[in-house]
This record gives structure tokens, C-alpha cells and sequence, in this order.
């Protein structure tokens, strides 16, 4: 390779580094932050809007007797 070969390949280096630095890791960065941040505050509002059901116990129903079917006269 020649010296401007090589003067090239430097600065396409150089310009990929800035690229990667400047743009593709704060990006990066700031996606991972923001998923984090939505992740906790679904969390806290699944916590706030769902509190534990009421336990409910059922008392068992007793007959009371036969049914019989009401026919109004007029």
C-alpha cells in the first residue's frame, strides 16, 4: 500500500470511529436508558391499579323449598 493508501484508510478510521462515538453508542445508550425507564413505570402502575382481590368466602345456599311457578290472575 502507498502512503495515500494509507492516508485513506486513516482517515475512513477515523470518520467510522467519530461515527460509532458521536451517533451509534449515544443512541444506543439513551434506547437502553428509555426502555428501562418505560419497563419501571409500567411496573409501579401495574402495582397501583391492581390490588389484591377481595377474598370472598360463599356461604353455601341452602333450599329453602320447592319452586313453584307464579301465574298472575287477573
Amino acid at each position: 500500500m502507498s502512503a495515500i493508501g494509507f492516508i485513506f484508510l486513516g482517515v475512513f478510521l477515523w470518520i467510522l470511529y467519530n461515527l460509532f462515538v458521536r451517533v451509534i453508542w449515544p443512541v444506543y445508550k439513551t434506547t437502553r436508558q428509555l426502555k428501562k425507564q418505560f419497563r419501571h413505570m409500567a411496573e409501579q402502575r401495574e402495582a397501583q391499579n391492581d390490588p389484591p382481590p377481595p377474598q370472598r368466602t360463599e356461604m353455601p345456599k341452602e333450599k329453602v323449598g320447592e319452586y313453584i311457578e307464579f301465574e298472575e290472575v287477573k
